[in-house]
């Protein structure tokens, strides 16, 4: 019985973790909002597909304003960058400003397969 328990566990956890990134796109975007684009300032198009984003480098300028417009083209996703309060997942955007300059770590923040460690950017601030 612990067996059989055991396996239905481990069956259900893989079942999870597959239909992260593998899920039918409609399923994903149902109850998100669409990227708004920026209203002004400069804006950088962050897409997420199975297990990559679109770009390895996003460049903004140091103390100037920024709209982060995000969206999963492929399976289910989201964006984290380290050291900022960006939290974005599946479609959404964020306006923010860094003062400091430097290159911050882009990442996907929803567990979406064998892959996902892989999903990294870099986020340069001049």
């Amino acid at each position: 019985m612990k067996k059989m328990w055991g396996l239905m566990m481990s069956a259900a956890v893989l079942s999870v973790m597959l239909a992260g990134c593998g899920g039918d796109k409609q399923e994903a975007a149902q109850g998100s909002s669409q990227p708004a684009p920026a209203a002004s300032g400069t804006a950088i198009n962050i897409e997420a597909s199975n297990w990559k984003f679109n770009q390895d480098t996003f460049e903004v300028k140091a103390g100037e304003p920024f709209t982060i417009n995000f969206k999963s083209t492929e399976g289910f996703h989201g964006i984290g960058i380290e050291g900022l309060d960006v939290d974005i997942q599946n479609e959404g955007s964020k306006t923010l400003t860094v003062d400091k300059p430097g290159e911050y770590k882009i990442f996907c923040n929803v567990v979406c397969g064998p892959d996902h460690g892989k999903m990294v950017a870099t986020l340069v601030v001049k």
